[in-house]
């Protein structure tokens, strides 16, 4: 039994590493000591499990499953998983059962990461230097609205999850109608897709909604902004009612994509004009004292008794 918590989510991570089981252990013991020390924070709702296949040991080291250790194997092998073996290091995380699971990585997605980058340090896995892409789409249309000052201004306790005008993966359906009427909002799928390689997101985009009373149906009738927060968008409504085509986009995050492709741990190593903590560039040595000359070509002018540290950006 790995938690207490009622009809949970139970994932697992696989790690084939080439030290011995007694190697390994102590490598994910000393890995788990100091997670506390890390930035990698895990929810208080169940502790990962962390086992060490070992032949010889009872249950081949997963007695913590007790009579349900067959069956959870049983099921690691339909969903696909390689034949565990001597020595493998496996990673169960329990998680509440909910609508939405979140934003971003799940925690166990989170600690495969770091268990794999430090297992690389440690040289107990040979780190892949394939390039491995992923679709995922299918996101909800609508989540919770867990901060309403992030600005999309609704009443409704719902937001985009990507932004207020992002199409539906199709017409609004009377499938899709029935979810908004029986308080299920977030069974409705948006046309939203995000390209990922190697685990980390690279870049995203959507098909955007191109008709007036789609628009409009969305911020009145399911995010329920105010009337106020409706006129701020006067204008792109008219523009939509004029006549606007189906159209689509999509952006690369391409710093943080030539930091996959060089295989560096930090976009520092590759962006074109790295800043430091204080927002400096010292490569451009910016910011710098102005001068005199540098004001009246743009004909500006420092005043005030702050002029000298205006001068000075």
């Amino acid at each position: 039994m790995i938690t207490n918590l009622e009809d949970p989510i139970v994932e697992a991570a696989q790690f084939k590493l080439n030290g011995s089981p007694s190697q390994n252990l102590m490598f994910i013991r000393k890995f788990m000591d100091n997670l506390k020390n890390t930035t990698l924070k895990l929810g208080s709702a169940s502790t990962p499990g962390v086992f060490i296949f070992d032949e010889t040991k009872p249950l081949n080291g997963l007695a913590a499953f007790g009579h349900e250790t067959g069956e959870f194997m049983t099921t690691l092998h339909n969903e696909g998983w390689s034949q565990l073996q001597h020595g493998d290091l496996l990673i169960v995380h329990a998680r509440q059962r909910a609508h939405f699971q979140g934003e971003g990585w799940t925690e166990l997605g989170r600690l495969r990461k770091a268990i794999y980058d430090a297992a690389v340090q440690e040289g107990l896995i040979k780190r892949d230097i394939s390039f491995r892409f992923c679709w995922v789409t299918d996101f909800p249309l609508f989540t919770p609205d867990i901060d309403p000052g992030e600005g999309q201004g609704g009443t409704a306790g719902l937001k985009a999850t990507h932004h207020p005008f992002t199409a539906p993966l199709r017409s609004f359906t009377t499938e899709d109608l029935d979810s908004l009427a029986a308080g299920r909002p977030w069974e409705i799928k948006a046309d939203h897709y995000d390209l990922v390689l190697n685990g980390t997101e690279v870049g995203g985009g959507s098909r955007r909604i191109h008709q007036r009373a789609v628009q409009e149906f969305v911020m009145r009738n399911i995010l329920k902004m105010t009337h106020s927060g409706m006129q701020q968008f006067g204008h792109l409504f008219r523009a939509l009612e004029a006549g606007c085509p189906p159209h689509a986009g999509f952006a690369l995050g391409w710093d943080r994509f030539i930091t996959l492709l060089c295989g560096v741990d930090s976009v520092r190593d590759v962006i074109a004009f790295p800043k430091n903590q204080k927002g400096e560039d010292l490569f451009a040595k910016s910011p710098s004292q102005l001068t005199d000359a540098q004001l009246r070509t743009y004909y500006l002018e420092a005043r005030g008794w702050h002029a000298q540290d205006y001068k000075a950006w």
